[in-house]
């Protein structure tokens, strides 16, 4: 495949991209938002590219790439990869600047929070804490106003504060004024602490020290401020949920601003490949970044409920999950079921006009498969759905009478897996949660001599209150510690309620 024809299939996401010459050796790392653009615009023909851009491109004869879960991860990846295989032309392009740092100025009153590039004269003593090296500048100087935001440090660059009457920053909510004298010294400390947690990578300290707070504020009923400190909870609980970084100190001197845990890198690049492996299995158009998986559970018709959940680049997205009382189907058919779910499913998507997903899977065989593909078609929806059927781990397809055995070691049949495997849990555990609630509300509470286990073994072996009402005597005595006498008094006592 040549150059031009490798780039036009770079995925759309961000990564780390690795330009080789024709001894296969790296001369270039960069970091996209988008691989496919960044990657084409070195090739596109325009006389604005600087002279040392056009020199490396004629050098270039293979491109690869790593996908990472956003443009941060992208940031953090490319620094570790180019002080690892130091490429020359990363070299060549730099300018002089050095990398940027977050600077907390502690030796004032009411400390700074700015953005810095650390200079020889910095290897003095002082009492600024630095966080650092970032690769990105931009990125930096976003990082610094979301502090902001969250925290209310000052960014003006004045040493000595003055009283003066207050700032534009005060009112588009960056700053708390402790120029203007509206917060006091300790107050405004504290909050500097709280920077340095949340930079540090000490955030569970941080957040516990904030829950503490906003309930020792509620039982003052100082309420107003509680407000103000569960905001600033819910603010940080946010950045670590949609980044997933964790900060850490370095040494005592020096500071690494982002760092992404190895373990969790791993398993998104795994996660990744895996879709990408799918893709390729079953010949999809797109490559499948969200799943969603159904699965049905009951006892010969009882109880019946439907599980969906979403794995989202190859890992599980719990907080989309979805649970369904079966309400439409009174017998076993799991074919009907799994059609009663579908159909709420994505009738709930179309009417909220929301994105569907890139695949459907199914636990089932062809059966469980044409019967929801029926409802999709009723719903006017294409979307490409399959089914796995766990004997033999067969996946079906509408498109296709044969099955597909995917390799039993390749990542796309073990995504499946997951996938299926979670459904099922899911569901099971739903299933669960309602016999377990009906156990502890049934009028077989009212019966003297029924204790959880005995009620256990009547539901296990009737499914209802009302199959185990119209039994006879007889079949109630063949329930293990149901004896004649107890037998008549579940019925008298049924009976009469």
């Amino acid at each position: 495949m040549d150059i031009k024809s490798k780039i036009g299939k770079l995925p759309s996401t961000s990564g780390v991209y690795f330009f080789k010459n024709k001894n296969g050796k790296i001369i270039y790392i960069g970091k996209a938002n988008s691989l496919n653009s960044r990657v084409s615009s070195y090739f596109k023909k325009s006389s604005n590219l600087p002279p040392k851009i056009i020199k490396m491109v004629k050098e270039i004869n293979d491109v690869q790439y790593m996908l990472t879960s956003s443009e941060i991860e992208a940031i953090v990846l490319e620094r570790k990869m180019i002080k690892k295989n130091d490429p020359y032309y990363n070299t060549q392009l730099k300018d002089d600047k050095s990398f940027p740092f977050i600077r907390i100025t502690l030796e004032l009153d009411f400390p700074q929070i700015l953005f810095y590039r650390k200079t020889k004269e910095d290897n003095i003593k002082n009492k600024s804490i630095y966080f650092g090296p970032f690769v990105d500048s931009e990125a930096t100087r976003n990082v610094i106003k979301i502090i902001r935001q969250i925290f209310k440090i000052r960014g003006c660059k004045k040493k000595n504060l003055r009283k003066k009457d207050i700032c534009l920053d005060y009112q588009i909510e960056l700053c708390s004024a402790p120029c203007a004298g509206l917060i006091d010294k300790k107050e405004y400390r504290k909050m500097v602490r709280e920077v340095c947690l949340f930079l540090s990578g000490r955030q569970k300290k941080l957040l516990r020290d904030l829950y503490s707070e906003m309930k020792n504020l509620s039982i003052q009923l100082d309420f107003e401020k509680a407000a103000k400190v569960r905001d600033k909870i819910k603010s940080i609980e946010e950045i670590y949920k949609g980044h997933k970084v964790n900060f850490f100190n370095n040494d005592k001197k020096k500071y690494t601003l982002i760092k992404i845990d190895e373990k969790e890198k791993m398993e998104i690049e795994k996660g990744k490949q895996a879709i990408l492996d799918l893709q390729k299995q079953l010949n999809l158009k797109k490559t499948p970044e969200v799943i969603e998986a159904f699965d049905i559970s009951n006892i010969q018709g009882e109880l019946s409920v439907g599980s969906m959940i979403v794995f989202n680049n190859g890992r599980p997205k719990k907080e989309d999950y979805r649970r369904y009382k079966i309400k439409t189907v009174k017998h076993a058919d799991d074919y009907a079921m799994l059609q009663e779910v579908i159909k709420r499913r994505y009738t709930r998507l179309l009417s909220e006009n929301r994105k569907m997903p890139d695949l459907i899977l199914i636990d089932g065989g062809k059966g469980q498969l044409s019967a929801v593909v029926k409802i999709l078609k009723w719903l006017k929806l294409d979307l490409p759905t399959i089914s796995i059927a766990k004997k033999e781990e067969e996946i079906f397809n509408p498109e296709s009478n044969q099955s597909i055995k995917l390799p039993y070691n390749s990542e796309a049949l073990f995504l499946l897996q997951r996938v299926r495997d979670e459904a099922h849990r899911f569901a099971i555990n739903y299933h669960r949660k309602i016999r377990g609630k009906l156990m502890r509300n049934s009028k077989l509470d009212f019966i003297p001599g029924i204790g959880i286990d005995r009620k256990r073994r009547l539901l296990e072996n009737f499914k209802s209150i009302e199959e185990i009402k119209n039994s006879p005597i007889e079949e109630l005595k063949r329930v293990p510690g149901i004896g004649k006498k107890l037998a008549k008094i579940i019925k008298t006592v049924l009976e009469v309620k």
